[in-house]
């Protein structure tokens, strides 16, 4: 009798841990970029803060603006940059998103440089548009849904 119960104990007890969670989460990704006032293609944008309103789930853009959360259909994502304009993004049914801040020169904080860092500067940005654009064309911003 001891035997028995011991069976029906554990066959209970494997049955209760191998069930999976019933919801209807979905990994999204998507790509964040900004209006840049340097250069006339938007440029991705890093540590942009993603978060899931209502919910403790958070993340952030990598280097390349890309992100990743997981979500609901019908939850709402906030996109926040400092000194940037917060953006609302419903989610829906897609898989992938890309969102464009769309920030003007006159939201940037303005800043005056020497001539010297300026065409350091020049050097980089330029360096940094190839690049975009290098992916861009490679298609690593494309979202396939």
């Amino acid at each position: 009798m001891k035997k028995i119960i011991c069976i029906v104990f554990c066959h209970l007890t494997i049955l209760a841990f191998g069930q999976e969670s019933v919801t209807n989460n979905k990994l999204i990704r998507g790509f964040v970029f900004d209006n840049s006032y340097f250069s006339s293609i938007p440029l991705p944008v890093a540590e942009a803060d993603i978060e899931v309103i209502g919910t403790e789930r958070k993340t952030k853009t990598d280097n390349d603006g890309k992100f990743e959360i997981e979500v609901k259909e019908g939850e709402e994502l906030t996109v926040t940059l400092m000194f940037s304009k917060t953006q609302k993004i419903l989610v829906t049914d897609k898989n992938c998103y890309e969102i464009n801040l769309n920030t003007t020169l006159i939201d940037y904080p303005m800043f005056f440089e020497s001539k010297r860092s300026r065409r350091i500067n020049a050097r980089y940005y330029r360096k940094t548009v190839k690049k975009l654009k290098e992916k861009m064309e490679t298609g690593f911003y494309n979202c396939l849904d």
